[in-house]
């Protein structure tokens, strides 16, 4: 016999089972009755004082890509075909959110009302041309009205917010089991709905092992889903350089792990509008100084220390390898890599990351420019070269990212908020040692990204990828050896230095305001879940980062969570995991056993 407290539970999971958004929004009320979604579902907007003709699923046009201002009612439109394609088509049946023995699905002559128009009203018109700069800054809030007699309408304040309505509007509707028909079970239903922080970003390397264009592409899809609005994407390092640069042909020819596996002007320019179009700016990750030794394939003379046989003497992981840091060529180098691929970049968003973590002293003891492994020698060059390359991205009207530890343990400065009233975009600061390291850094006056190892690392917990020298030692008489004759240090269980793994009840109550002082909160622009990519490739680069990283995408558009919202997250985001995997192609990992979901009491 079922206890009490089962049933009680039980009862209470189904009642609530209303709110199936992912993220929360800020308000939301529904009813119970039916509406069932027109095959020929209409979208019409009015733009400020312009009005346009409905969008239908018949109307689909391929939208060209741009390379500099580029249309902002195409980017519209694209996003209405989208949704009307996701809402039609859906194959988002939710029979696993209620019990066996519950027939949920609505009896199909108990309604005859019918959502046939989606009102769009956005009060900034989308008609001409905008740049990325504008676009990005646009108002991201929106709400929606849906009635019970079928009357739906979407009021934004930017093409933005109406995108942002549009990926709300796609969770609310399911299929029926034979999927002829498509229905919500919710209406009435009331919307309103702004983020927390506007920078709601993935980190995601795509250079230690071999990832296509298309791969990226269904990153983005996922990432619309839940509204996150920033791809960082870490693009080279000391394993492989894929990125094609026309002016310096051979660094990916000879840097990348096959010539073939290269990305083409093209092929990231087309991911860049991928994202633009669903209102997410992806910007790249060159890192420097260290994280460069691929770099010595091309351009051996540039790189200090590379691929050295004890390699954790010179570097975080193999190989080692770092630019030369007095040197002229690596100047005019860093002025013509800078020189190509600003300006490729620049149309399609409004960051570029210049990296600046994990830069190892000792390898510049082998660097003849230097020949020191002194802070008091390395620090200005240090800031020469920092400086150097910041500088570049600014003049092209982005803003420079920078890992932590320039600030932290290199101890530079940059052009900040607090004291640089110029118009020129200020530096941004990367956190991700130390959730502590977050109020150092807002407290020096920079505005900042969070999102430390400690809790939104995806890549820990599965197991170091180093392996133990066979003979037990590492090999003896190396130069600057600091380990040659000592036992290994890698052993059994052979666990990663981040270890346990991140899961999404963890990542799901990460505060990144504690501890955080109320007057610098407001230079904090949000933060980034982080995939970083030694062990995963696009075979398991789904179940990797889903839904892990939407667990951190609500944390960034609503505000910090509690254990206490567990309950109510897990049965949002296991509808919003089934309906990635079905729509999407998302592999996915699950959120919930089934049965737990079904009948719920799976507490303690």
């Amino acid at each position: 016999m079922l206890s009490s407290r089962f049933i009680l539970l039980s009862i209470n999971l189904f009642i609530s089972f209303g709110l199936c958004l992912w993220p929360h929004p800020r308000e939301f009320t529904s009813g119970s009755s039916v509406l069932w979604v027109s095959s020929q579902l209409n979208f019409q907007t009015s733009c400020g004082n312009a009005t346009t003709g409905g969008y239908s699923r018949r109307s689909i046009d391929n939208v060209s890509i741009p390379t500099n201002y580029f249309s902002e009612q195409e980017i519209l439109q694209s996003a209405i075909q989208r949704t009307q394609k996701k809402i039609t088509s859906t194959r988002f049946v939710p029979w696993k959110f209620y019990s066996k023995t519950t027939n949920f699905e609505p009896d199909s002559s108990a309604s005859n009302q019918t959502l046939t128009t989606v009102k769009i009203s956005q009060s900034n018109a989308a008609t001409g041309t905008i740049s990325a700069k504008d676009f990005f800054s646009g108002d991201e809030s929106y709400t929606i009205t849906i009635s019970e007699y079928g009357a739906a309408d979407i009021k934004s304040n930017s093409t933005l917010g109406t995108i942002r309505a549009l990926q709300t509007l796609e969770q609310l509707f399911y299929a029926y089991s034979d999927l002829s028909r498509v229905y919500t079970p919710l209406a009435p239903i009331s919307i309103v709905d702004s983020p927390k922080w506007p920078h709601r970003g993935l980190n995601l390397d795509i250079s230690r092992n071999v990832f296509n264009p298309t791969d990226v592409m269904r990153t983005l899809d996922a990432m619309s889903t839940c509204k996150m609005s920033r791809l960082h994407l870490h693009a080279t390092d000391a394993q492989s350089w894929p990125i094609e640069i026309p002016s310096l042909p051979t660094l990916a020819e000879k840097g990348a792990y096959r010539p073939y596996f290269t990305w083409s002007p093209e092929g990231l320019r087309a991911v860049q509008f991928y994202g633009l179009q669903r209102g997410i700016s992806v910007f790249l990750e060159i890192d420097m100084p260290g994280h460069t030794g691929s770099i010595a394939n091309a351009f051996p003379e540039l790189i200090t220390a590379y691929n050295e046989t004890d390699w954790s003497t010179f570097a975080a992981e193999p190989p080692s390898g770092s630019l030369k840091l007095n040197s002229s060529a690596v100047y005019d180098f860093l002025g013509t890599l800078f020189s190509d691929v600003l300006p490729r970049v620049s149309p399609y968003t409004t960051f570029f990351h210049n990296g600046g973590d994990e830069v190892n002293r000792n390898a510049f003891l082998l660097d003849e420019t230097v020949q020191s492994n002194s802070s008091d020698v390395l620090q200005p060059l240090v800031q020469k070269i920092m400086s150097n390359v910041t500088g570049m991205v600014r003049e092209a009207g982005l803003t420079p990212i920078v890992w932590e530890e320039m600030l932290v343990d290199w101890n530079l400065t940059f052009p900040s908020g607090r004291n640089d009233s110029s118009a020129t975009p200020d530096v941004l600061v990367q956190v991700w040692q130390e959730a502590s390291h977050l109020q150092t850094v807002l407290q020096k006056g920079y505005r900042a990204l969070f999102g430390d190892y400690h809790n939104w690392y995806l890549d820990c917990g599965h197991g170091g990828f180093i392996n133990p020298y066979p003979s037990g030692v590492s090999p003896p008489n190396v130069p600057y050896n600091t380990s040659g004759g000592v036992p290994t240090i890698i052993h059994d269980p052979f666990l990663d230095y981040c270890t346990p793994m991140k899961n999404w009840r963890h990542i799901y109550v990460y505060d990144p305001l504690v501890n955080i002082t109320t007057d610098v909160q407001h230079l904090i622009e949000g933060g980034e879940v982080h995939m970083w990519n030694e062990q995963t490739d696009p075979v398991n680069l789904d179940s990797r980062v889903w839904p892990r990283a939407a667990a951190a995408a609500e944390v960034m558009w609503s505000g910090p969570r509690n254990a206490s919202m567990i309950e109510d997250a897990l049965r949002r985001l296991a509808d919003w995991r089934e309906r990635a995997v079905l729509d999407y192609t998302i592999q996915s990992a699950m959120v919930q056993m089934t049965w737990c979901l079904m009948e719920g009491g799976c507490n303690l």
